[in-house]
């Protein structure tokens, strides 16, 4: 368990989609996928598999769900306390694994859009801290995994 502070500055979830590449599962072959915005669109996102190459775009239209986005399920994913805990990118498991596990945790007040004000009370149990730990430590070898495919 960490002993360290966390300040939330405020951001919102929209701010881990839209400013980082989202690590994603292929709908072909389970690998990992990155999701990067589309300049020449609108909310667009690309998707290129780092393993089979298959790319595929999407409808601005459509809208993503917790740990699903745009019908591809997050890379960064595993079952922790009976749910799921999952993150769409490093930046996004950073946040997340800071704020929960920090002992001191700062928040902007009256944000309520801010993803700390946003996350489930089974993440901000102290009674799931060790299991949560345990779930970082999964994710975290999943991105490794996820960044050894990228180079």
């Amino acid at each position: 368990m960490s002993n360290s502070k966390f300040k939330d500055n405020g951001e919102s979830i929209d701010y881990f989609i839209v400013n980082f590449s989202i690590l994603l599962e292929c709908l072909t072959c389970n690998k990992v996928v990155v999701a990067t915005r589309n300049n020449d669109e609108e909310l667009g996102f690309r998707f290129i598999c780092c393993n089979c190459g298959i790319v595929h775009k999407n409808n601005p239209m459509d809208s993503w769900e917790r740990d699903t986005f745009y019908g591809f399920n997050t890379w960064l994913n595993t079952n922790c306390c009976g749910q799921t805990l999952w993150a769409y990118n490093k930046e996004h498991l950073h946040f997340m694994e800071g704020y929960i596990l920090s002992t001191l945790r700062e928040r902007v007040p009256n944000l309520n859009q801010s993803l700390a004000s946003r996350l489930p009370n089974w993440m901000k149990s102290a009674k799931n801290r060790e299991e949560l730990t345990n779930g970082f430590k999964i994710l975290r070898k999943k991105l490794a995994e996820a960044e050894k495919l990228l180079k």
